[in-house]
């Protein structure tokens, strides 16, 4: 039985796909996923070593005329970045119906039983092609505000798995009553055996007193976010009761490396990036997170009842980075905290670590935060996400009566 799953361009589109389809797999024996991504994105250098059959497509997003437009000012550059994003949108628009006209036949050859679609324009041609050959589509939605291709595939969806009900009230009007708050589909969290701080702490490194940071910006790291690090770790700001390790992005490893090249390690370690099995440790040691707001990574830290300081990427698609890290505030399970103050100022190391510190000098306040974390946290959602298809997939009665 095959099912598509397609979700993609960044981590955080393409890894609740993966989780899905894994999930899925241990609920119905003998489903076989069949991922549809882009090329030159993340999914293509993942999928390889998953084993699942898949499919790389040529296509591109939609951008915005009137924000490019805005950015640039009313003049001749405004004018020509208005134009610029109108003709990308065409070509985007051309590789979306060739990329549909492609994937048709290919589908109906294979006789796919649904589509699960997790988001990112990646995503629009398989769940177009589900919506023409009749076959369920199911949509998750990883963030506070919908995106645009989840609002337009919601339209005809069976089901729409969202993780953060708020995300309802952006979804056409039909499409509400169809809707389940099932959280992120991170990955299945490990025993309470392998969850141990002080072992954890051991494993990494870390001292086995003191508070523990973890910083983290993402699956391709946060310049900026990187910038205020040098500037703590520089000026000595950790004290002795504090560590700091700090995921860099392989991108940015280097640089870091090289401007703490004369700092002494005692009181921090800086990686590149941490394997999920490794990332498991960095939680289970962590008193407080330093993260953007991506959908996945602060799902991780509700999960975990890890209490956050959120720095949302303002460049992100529709503020949504913005709109998740207010929405965990306002639960009470995270400090926002823009990258560019009200004077447009960006975020500095003092301002940064002034708030990790009133944090840590709050003990009451971090536990108020864990606690409301893990009444949002949704760790099962992978596999109550795969249940929930596997209802669309087992036949009727009737069905197997006949």
């Amino acid at each position: 039985m095959m099912v598509v799953f397609s979700g993609g361009g960044t981590a955080g589109h393409f890894h609740p796909a993966r989780n899905i389809a894994e999930a899925l797999t241990g609920e119905v024996p003998g489903v076989q996923p069949y991922f549809v991504g882009a090329r030159g994105r993340i999914e293509e250098a993942e999928l390889p070593g998953l084993g699942y059959p898949y499919r790389l497509l040529r296509v591109a997003g939609l951008r915005s005329p009137l924000g490019a437009m805005r950015g640039e000012g009313r003049g001749v550059r405004g004018v020509a970045a208005l134009v610029s994003a109108a003709a990308a949108n065409v070509r985007a628009l051309w590789l979306l119906a060739w990329a549909v006209c492609r994937l048709l036949p290919d589908l109906r050859k294979r006789a796919a039983a649904a589509v699960v679609v997790t988001g990112g324009y990646v995503s629009a041609p398989a769940g177009i092609v589900g919506r023409l050959l009749g076959v369920p589509v199911v949509v998750q939605e990883q963030n506070r505000h919908a995106g645009r291709t989840t609002r337009l595939l919601a339209r005809w969806a069976r089901q729409i798995h969202v993780a953060y009900p708020e995300a309802t009230a952006g979804l056409p009007g039909p499409a509400r009553g169809r809707v389940v708050h099932s959280g992120n589909p991170i990955r299945p969290l490990p025993p309470p055996e392998k969850r141990d701080r002080k072992a954890s702490r051991r494993a990494l490194g870390a001292p086995a007193g003191g508070s523990v940071i973890l910083v983290v910006g993402g699956s391709q790291g946060a310049r900026k976010m990187n910038r205020a690090m040098i500037e703590i770790l520089q000026d000595g700001m950790p004290n002795e009761r504090e560590f700091v390790l700090w995921l860099t992005g392989r991108a940015h490893f280097a640089a870091a490396g090289a401007a703490l090249a004369g700092v002494p390690r005692d009181r921090f370690a800086i990686v590149p990036y941490l394997e999920p099995e490794r990332m498991y440790l960095a939680l289970a040691a962590a008193d407080l997170a330093v993260s953007r707001a991506g959908a996945m990574a602060t799902s991780e830290f509700l999960a975990w009842g890890l209490p956050a300081i959120l720095v949302p990427l303002p460049a992100a698609a529709s503020g949504h980075q913005t709109a998740n890290a207010r929405a965990l505030e306002e639960a009470g399970a995270a400090v926002h905290l823009p990258e560019l103050d009200g004077s447009g100022a960006r975020l500095r190391g003092g301002r940064l670590w002034s708030e990790v510190r009133r944090l840590l000098d709050a003990p009451g306040l971090l536990a108020a935060m864990s606690a409301a974390a893990r009444e949002r946290a949704r760790p099962d959602a992978a596999r109550d996400v795969a249940a929930a298809i596997a209802g669309l997939l087992r036949p009727r009665p009737t069905d197997a009566a006949s």
